[in-house]
């Protein structure tokens, strides 16, 4: 067909030929971009902040019965009390001790040396929540 052939209105409706200059799917991408861009943007701003962060220092078994965990923890908020769950595990990954350690309100950062009493020899520990 010569070009001159898609300037005929009945042509151009009959082979589907639009006058539009952008394509249909162009303004549906656009809106799920800017709504997904905002959340993604959200999201990574709100848990990159989070109200607690706590990192674990060291841990050392001192005995058959207890292992001893340094953990550091920074607040937001330090006008809130918290409380750290701390767990010791065994060498097959079983939680074989776990202590409960509240931090007072009025600091915002903190370094902790606890003891966890454990029922068998512990071979690790961890922090597993900290919780204003």
């Amino acid at each position: 067909m010569s070009q001159e052939n898609f300037t005929d209105p009945f042509l151009r409706e009959r082979y589907g030929i639009k006058d539009r200059n952008r394509p249909a799917w162009v303004y549906p991408a656009i809106a799920v971009a800017v709504v997904g861009g905002s959340w993604l943007f959200w999201s990574a701003n709100h848990y990159s902040h989070p109200e607690t962060r706590s990192s674990l220092v060291s841990f050392a078994a001192s005995d058959a019965k207890s292992i001893q965990v340094t953990y550091s923890l920074v607040f937001k908020s330090k006008n809130l009390a918290h409380q750290c769950r701390l767990i010791a595990r065994d060498y097959s990954a079983n939680v074989v001790g776990e202590l409960t350690d509240s931090i007072p309100a009025g600091v915002s950062s903190i370094t902790r040396t606890v003891a966890i009493p454990t029922r068998l020899k512990a071979v690790n520990a961890g922090i597993e929540s900290c919780r204003p």
